[in-house]
């Protein structure tokens, strides 16, 4: 009985081959029918390749260092126009359901007092559950408006990781923006190559024929 379908390795094996042709028909040799574009070609992307192996690590410690820096900054900005205050909640939070889904926190009414006295009432989000008097913490502005809280360590590290990873990201692209060019720029040459050679050969071609 003969089995249906391909060989389960039958797709990586034509993988494996593309690939090592693609690196066959980049890599520099003495294979006679290569030209000097080829070759060109070959050590171009490879020193690009290089170029951008090398200089990623110190790119992405760089934007992390920077990332890092600039958080610090928007906290200590933060800290600089909002501070920490008390809310009294004015009404009890849901009971942790909605629906089918559970939350992690609900909007309820609270009421907070400012330093100078001055009362604010709004929503303020506390965990599913809690009860009417009870106090929850919130950063408020100098107007004594709701505002998110400064950013946290986890946070600012996270950032500096963003900007780390974006970084690197970048250089890949511009790698492959560069190999596309290089390639394209080759191509046109090779083509005209081509041409000058046909333009060559095409009249004794004819005469054979004939």
């Amino acid at each position: 009985m003969s089995k249906k379908g391909g060989r389960p390795g039958g797709t990586r094996a034509r993988q494996g081959t593309w690939l090592v042709r693609a690196i066959r028909g980049i890599r520099p040799d003495r294979n006679p029918l290569r030209r000097k574009a080829d070759r060109l070609e070959a050590y171009l992307l490879a020193g690009s390749l290089a170029a951008a192996i090398a200089v990623a690590p110190f790119a992405a410690q760089l934007a992390g260092e920077a990332g890092h820096a600039a958080a610090r900054r928007a906290q200590h900005s933060e800290l600089a126009s909002s501070r920490e205050v008390k809310a009294v909640l004015l009404k009890s939070a849901a009971d942790g359901t909605a629906g089918y889904a559970l939350q992690p926190a609900y909007p309820a009414q609270a009421r907070w007092t400012l330093p100078d006295g001055r009362t604010r009432t709004g929503e303020v989000a506390v965990p599913a559950g809690a009860r009417r008097g009870a106090t929850v913490r919130v950063w408020v502005n100098a107007a004594g408006q709701l505002v998110s809280p400064p950013l946290g360590p986890a946070q600012i590290a996270g950032q500096a990781d963003l900007a780390s990873i974006g970084t690197v990201t970048g250089i890949a692209l511009l790698y492959l923006c560069e190999a596309v060019i290089i390639r394209e720029v080759l191509n046109r040459r090779r083509l005209a190559a081509w041409d000058a050679d046909w333009a060559v050969t095409e009249p004794a071609w004819n005469r054979q024929r004939w």
